[in-house]
């Protein structure tokens, strides 16, 4: 009796050919994953230079009256030069997403002018107000703030009508 128990543990066991089948489909299929993930790589769209979407005059107006707000709320001194160019960031930031179709809102300056080359009038806006929003000093050396201000303005007026 204690013999059969050491010979079945002994023999060799023939796995079924479904099983067989079965490895070699799953190897087959993780071979194509990685193809067709390497091949949508390759051909991805990233790294190209695209056009600025057009937006409606009634946007182009409301993003204006955004800026007219900004400045409104800096002349009634709700807000400072700092909060002026804290809020010009979010709408060029806003703007820029909705213009290109790439999300901008957490993009630096430099990787606005590498995403949207064909609009550097942003990115320009988005410098004027990132040196002023992290700097100890509130403006630019050698201006005053209602000059810095005024400037960071007048290139958000521009950056909208482009």
């Amino acid at each position: 009796m204690s013999g059969e128990v050491t010979d079945d543990l002994f023999n060799p066991i023939i796995y079924p050919h479904w099983m067989w089948v079965l490895g070699v489909t799953l190897v087959v299929a993780v071979v194509g994953w990685v193809c067709f993930c390497l091949w949508r790589w390759w051909t991805s769209r990233i790294g190209e230079v695209m056009e600025l979407q057009t937006i409606s005059d009634a946007r182009r107006k409301k993003y204006l009256s955004y800026v007219d707000q900004i400045a409104d709320r800096y002349a009634d001194g709700d807000l400072d030069a700092r909060g002026v160019h804290l809020a010009l960031a979010g709408l060029m930031r806003a703007l820029g997403t909705e213009r290109t179709g790439r999300d901008l809102e957490v993009a630096t300056v430099s990787e606005v002018r590498e995403i949207v080359p064909v609009w550097p009038g942003l990115a320009d806006v988005l410098a004027a107000c990132e040196a002023s929003s992290f700097t100890s000093q509130d403006i630019p050396a050698g201006r005053s703030s209602h000059e810095a201000v005024t400037s960071v303005l007048t290139m958000a007026v521009e950056a909208v009508n482009v």
